[in-house]
């Protein structure tokens, strides 16, 4: 299997862990784990909502005060209520001739529809309380609000108005619904039973659905109505500002005000006394709810947008939403699915790619930026809910994961090169080959053709000298030898092929060729040759032995490569003109580097040199010219650096 493909099935496979991990917690319960599961995105796009100006998508018509329901008004049993000049309202529940009054009040200001957020399940202690509220419903017409939940056998428990006033309104509504992780993310807007038993075989409408098909006098289209996979009209749940009032005994209280009813927000005490201005520019041909705000009701809900939501303005926001036909548009699960699945994929195959592993890394999280603000201005713009908290985590994960197999693979690949030149090649080579996708192909691991300089040197009478030596002082002294020789070599942009006994053989021109080759071994063997006078004396003062060496130096074309069998390799170069470098430094005497006429020719401008009687070698049939390197007309820098520096032939 190809390098390529398997990256890429392991970049597959880890992106699909990714994925994996994102929908597990997108289909998780919203009733477990906090901050993982799908409600927790709709908090984020709501987060996104409130950032929506500073994110540059502006202010959406539906969230804006400029954008109110001309249809709805809110009347509230507030803290001024409770704490106003009127006896009546100092006690909560308030006797049901209150509602009377009010209703009273309202019809004739000329309200189309009124809506009680109040549960009113029980006969009133006093019956002609009831009398007089079921008079007053039929003034103005009322819808009565009740509660509805699941009992522990699966049937649904209905607790329906009282029917001393259910006869008398115009309708009734449900309010009370599941809350997943006790978040209110809005209603069914009609529930149909089946079966037998008292409560089967019949339609339910939720509070909203009954106040908005009364009110406009059309029965809604409900299957035209968005909704989740459960079957819930999600509530685009309004923002609410802290105010502070000061109640008729002087005391300072604070109040939730929404911000999109049009008609405003009345205190309940107002409305009941008739004590604003003009009740009828309020209430004429309105939509009002009624409903208790007071902190010590404790009537309130917390939405996917906001803690501590009054229940009422909730309740209120959904008929708003009917009316106005604001409908937030969720995503089905399956497409939510879909793209926790492929974007990851995509990221990570496009990551697995990429040669640069930080490029690769600032392209994924790029990708993942644009996805996530394109997903916001979807939702601030249409309101379209698509998941954005686990499509964004697996793409994240999916970058960490790929992330850390490139590194981990990355520097594998590095080790291989490293154990396999580091100790033969310059950093610079090193450094040239890891610069590939795949540094095995840098190496040309099946051999190629190319034009090289190969060097040998050889320690002139060595043998009959390590006779009076021990074993640790010819290893101590072979050793500072080859580390000046190597130092030297791999200055010049050469690698050492292999040591062979007292021989050193390094080739100039690995793992691309470069103009620059012969003339770089020609230099790296004079330095050589100065060191050794160097080390010569050095040895001298301290008592040991002193040694010559001879070079030789031939250029041509080679096969360089690995050779070897698959559990030992070695990277080297074969042919003729690495046997005629062989013969050549043999044919040197102590202290000479004799070159072949092919690198004489290269290097001809910048030498000093002497030509030689031609010498026969073996395996050509005709004498070679040769040349001893006396020294070098000039001593640049090394030529190491700018050589590699220019684009290589690749393999």
């Amino acid at each position: 299997m190809s390098t390529r493909l398997r990256t890429l099935l392991i970049a597959v496979a880890l992106g699909l862990v990714a994925s994996g991990i994102g929908a597990t917690l997108l289909l998780i319960d919203n009733d477990s784990i906090p901050l993982v599961h799908r409600v927790t995105d709709l908090q984020a796009h709501y987060a996104a909502l409130d950032q929506s100006e500073h994110l540059g998508l502006g202010r959406p018509a539906y969230d804006s005060n400029n954008d109110k329901d001309p249809n709805l008004g809110i009347i509230r049993i507030d803290e001024l209520t409770y704490g106003s000049n009127v006896k009546a309202l100092h006690q909560f529940p308030f006797a049901r001739t209150v509602y009377a009054t009010l209703l009273d009040h309202l019809a004739k200001a000329g309200a189309k529809t009124v809506v009680f957020d109040i549960d009113f399940l029980d006969p009133a202690p006093v019956p002609s309380w009831d009398t007089a509220f079921a008079a007053a419903m039929k003034k103005v017409p009322t819808i009565l609000a009740y509660t509805i939940n699941t009992t522990a056998n699966g049937n649904l428990g209905i607790s329906p108005p009282t029917p001393s006033l259910a006869s008398s309104s115009a309708g009734s509504g449900y309010t009370t619904v599941d809350e997943p992780g006790g978040i209110f993310l809005g209603q069914p807007m009609r529930i149909r039973t089946s079966g037998g038993g008292a409560n089967n075989n019949a339609t339910f409408y939720a509070l909203a659905a009954a106040a908005a098909q009364n009110y406009t006098g059309k029965p809604l289209d409900f299957a035209a109505l968005p909704r989740d996979d459960n079957g819930t009209f999600l509530l685009v749940a309004p923002r609410f500002e802290t105010q502070q009032f000061t109640t008729d005994s002087g005391n300072r209280v604070e109040e939730h005000a929404a911000e999109f009813p049009g008609r405003g927000v009345l205190s309940f005490s107002d409305a009941y006394s008739e004590s604003i201005p003009d009740l009828a520019q309020f209430a004429k041909g309105g939509l009002i709810y009624i409903g208790d705000t007071a902190q010590a009701q404790g009537d309130f809900v917390q939405t996917a947008r906001q803690a501590n939501t009054p229940g009422l303005f909730a309740n209120a926001r959904l008929a708003d939403q009917l009316l106005r036909h604001i409908y937030m548009q969720p995503a089905p699960q399956w497409l939510n699915v879909l793209l926790i699945f492929a974007l990851p994929l995509l990221v990570s195959l496009s990551f697995s790619l990429m040669r640069s592993t930080t490029l690769a890394i600032v392209i994924s999280l790029a990708t993942t930026v644009v996805y996530a603000y394109i997903n916001v201005a979807l939702f601030v713009e249409k309101l379209m809910w698509v998941d954005l908290v686990h499509v964004v985590l697996a793409m994240v994960l999916a970058t960490l994961f790929v992330g850390l197999y490139r590194v981990l693979h990355e520097g594998a690949q590095r080790r291989m090169v490293t154990n396999l030149f580091g100790m033969h090649v310059s950093p610079a080579i090193v450094t040239d080959i890891l610069s590939h996708e795949d540094p095995r192909n840098a190496l040309a691991l099946k051999g190629k053709k190319v034009k090289a300089t190969i060097f040998y040197s050889d320690i002139r009478g060595f043998t009959a000298m390590s006779e009076n030596m021990t074993p640790e002082e010819i290893y101590t002294q072979l050793n500072e030898y080859f580390e000046e020789m190597c130092a030297i070599i791999f200055q010049y942009g050469g690698y050492v092929d292999k040591f062979i006994g007292d021989c050193v053989m390094a080739v100039f021109s690995a793992p691309y060729q470069t103009p620059d080759d012969a003339a770089n071994a020609v230099r790296a063997a004079v330095a050589q040759q100065k060191k050794i006078l160097e080390l010569a004396e050095k040895w001298k003062a301290l008592g040991k032995r002193e040694f010559t060496v001879g070079m030789g130096v031939n250029t041509g074309d080679v096969v360089m490569g690995n050779l070897g069998a698959s559990s030992r390799m070695n990277y080297t170069v074969i042919g003729d003109n690495v046997n005629l470098a062989a013969r050549l430094y043999n044919v040197a005497k102590a202290g000479e580097i004799i070159i072949s006429d092919y690198t004489y020719q290269e290097v001809k401008d910048f030498v000093v040199a002497d030509e030689l009687e031609p010498v026969l070698v073996k395996g050509k049939k005709d004498p070679i010219r040769i040349y001893n390197i006396r020294d070098v007309k000039e001593a640049p820098e090394p030529a190491t650096n700018g050589a590699l520096a220019k684009e290589p032939t690749p393999a």
